[in-house]
């Protein structure tokens, strides 16, 4: 990586810039840096519609995406050359950029980035110590990857691939980097080896800090994957740390409000005071590749932070969309655009960025080969799985099966086979789209019949719970404004359904299912189990109340980010593998035991 050193002449000018900007300082010695940081893109390499809303309207526009991030950093370098550009992990895994290419396009947008520090994630571990190691020899060497609590053991084919820390010399001062990661989601939902130490996060981080100390660097940053909460609670209980630059929680930090975007932390930066009551600044990214991170730091002369400062950048494209009378998307007049740009360059955490060229082309040849590989056969049906949402209504337009969707079961099924952890899953009724036809069954079928942009969600309920979140589903189902793709299907329960009967009472004799021995057993009331569901469900939506619930009054449930229709993918994969073919479940495994609907 090139670094730029500035003149004394001009260091005086940057540092007169910057006169009356929130430092409790005017000293000379004081030092600015700026800190430009990414988390948890997760295969999102190219830009993605979304939603924001524009006086009150919503409107779609192209969000992010890493041609984006190459045309506002390279902005951004010229303007605060004093900087530092951090990734914090999770690159991969979510989109088919990552199913079909195991790390290739990712590594490939990535080098286009001189990244001074890269943070391993626990999803870097998704394909096992292996698929690390492709991974990491697919970046360009000059890009630092750490990670101090994750060490392999001698002769591990990671062993040496990275470091706990780096240290950067930024016009002319040392910054101290120090890595890491998560230690019990990236050991219990993702797929590391048994030659893989993990320690503590924060015995880890001080004995580093300390270390860094010792050899005279007196400005230190974390760059974790550990999620915002622990973040703040890591501030708290360290000493001799500045910054910490997190991921893996895909915290929305800073207000998006005026947008139609909701965020819990308010304030970016957010600063907290360490162990020795000196300021740390604490910040993350959100999510996708949808913002770019912009940090600025002012240290005094001791190597303590006095301010910081700056802006989490939703970066955008400049064509927008908005519904007629007909619900039609429809690109906006003259008029209107001209009031939403206006609207974007008056506030400054939002910003219309065009795409690198270069980077562009290199996304396209991934999206090209994307479109031709959604004709590879995965498998093949050798019977035909029909989808209605509820038993018997007929909503394929081909059969009225008595106990309802073929398909849905196998979903949840797909569920439980990638799950390390899943007792059972549940999928809405809703979320599978299509039947599946005999014959041969694509890449391109397996995104038809599961096609929102949705991760598998595991969540701890007690056995009582788990029953009122099928109750609540059928409360929707059934409920006058509510929906039919409500309808739960799962794979590891099974029941009775009556929707003639009273609220909360049409689920009976609730069975669940013994991961290693298959024997079923009426559910426990008093029993905690991991329930394996998509993330929209997971969010309470479609009537699915409970699951909301749960994690509001015991903690977030943990978001996996696999992708739900990868999960079926790598179900037919396996089947083929094993010269097996996809067909209906075997009577006692699929989760309707009888149906009676309403009179």
């Amino acid at each position: 990586m090139k670094k730029t050193y500035l003149s004394i002449i001009s260091l005086f000018i940057v540092m007169g810039l910057f006169v009356g900007c929130g430092s409790s300082s005017s000293s000379d010695d004081n030092y600015k840096l700026s800190i430009f940081h990414v988390n948890d893109t997760h295969s999102h390499i190219e830009g993605e519609s979304m939603t924001l809303e524009f006086d009150g309207v919503e409107t779609s526009v192209s969000v992010g995406g890493y041609a984006r991030y190459v045309t506002k950093l390279n902005e951004l370098k010229e303007n605060k050359p004093n900087s530092l550009i951090l990734n914090a992990g999770d690159v991969f895994q979510g989109t088919l950029y990552y199913s079909l290419f195991k790390g290739e396009a990712d590594a490939a947008v990535m080098n286009l980035i001189s990244w001074d520090a890269y943070a391993l994630g626990n999803h870097e571990f998704d394909d096992s110590d292996e698929g690390l190691k492709s991974f990491l020899d697919m970046l360009d060497e000059d890009i630092s990857v750490i990670s101090a609590n994750v060490v392999p053991q001698a002769g591990n084919i990671l062993e040496g691939y990275w470091q706990p820390y780096v240290i950067k010399e930024v016009n002319g001062e040392k910054v101290g980097i120090i890595g890491i990661d998560i230690v019990g989601k990236t050991k219990n939902s993702s797929n590391p080896s048994d030659e893989i130490t993990f320690l503590n996060e924060t015995v880890t981080a001080q004995k580093y800090i300390d270390e860094l100390t010792s050899l005279g660097v007196d400005k230190i940053v974390l760059l974790t994957h550990q999620g915002f909460s622990n973040d703040i609670t890591m501030a708290q209980n360290l000493t001799g740390v500045d910054v910490i630059v997190g991921g893996d929680s895909h915290t929305l930090v800073g207000d998006f409000s005026a947008f139609g975007l909701e965020s819990t932390v308010k304030e970016y930066p957010t600063v907290k005071q360490s162990k020795e009551g000196k300021k740390v600044c604490v910040v993350q990214a959100w999510e996708y590749g949808h913002i770019l991170g912009d940090l600025d730091v002012t240290f005094n002369d001791k190597g303590e932070v006095l301010s910081c400062s700056g802006n989490p950048l939703l970066l955008v494209g400049n064509e927008f969309t908005q519904e007629d009378g007909e619900g039609n998307d429809q690109t906006v007049n003259d008029t209107v655009k001209a009031s939403i740009t206006k609207t974007i360059e008056e506030t400054s955490n939002i910003e219309i960025v065009n795409e690198d060229e270069y980077t562009l082309t290199v996304v396209n040849t991934y999206a090209d080969l994307v479109d031709e590989k959604k004709s590879v056969v995965i498998g093949t049906a050798s019977e035909r799985l029909g989808h209605n949402r509820i038993p018997g209504d007929i909503k394929d337009g081909v059969a009225a099966l008595p106990l309802g969707s073929d398909i849905a079961p196998i979903v949840a099924k797909s569920f439980y086979d990638l799950s390390n952890l899943a007792d059972a899953c549940i999928q809405n009724a809703g979320g599978v789209r299509v039947a599946i036809e005999t014959g041969d069954v694509t890449m391109g079928d397996a995104y038809t019949l599961l096609p929102f942009a949705n991760t598998l969600f595991e969540l701890q309920m007690y056995g009582s719970e788990i029953k009122q979140v099928l109750e609540d589903a059928l409360t929707n189902t059934i409920a006058e404004d509510g929906s039919t793709g409500s309808f739960p299907y799962s794979y590891g329960l099974r029941y009775d359904v009556d929707l003639s009967a009273a609220a909360n009472n049409r689920i009976s004799n609730l069975e669940i299912k013994n991961r290693e021995t298959g024997t079923w057993s009426t559910i426990s009331n008093d029993t905690m189990y991991t329930i394996v569901t998509n993330s929209y469900t997971a969010g309470g939506k479609d009537g699915y109340l409970t699951f909301k619930t749960v994690q509001d009054e015991r903690g977030k449930g943990v978001d996996t980010y696999l992708d739900y229709a990868m999960s079926f993918v790598k179900y037919m994969e396996t089947l083929t593998a094993n010269g097996e073919t996809l067909q209906k479940l075997p009577s006692e495994d699929h989760p309707i035991k009888s149906f009676v609907g309403i009179e």
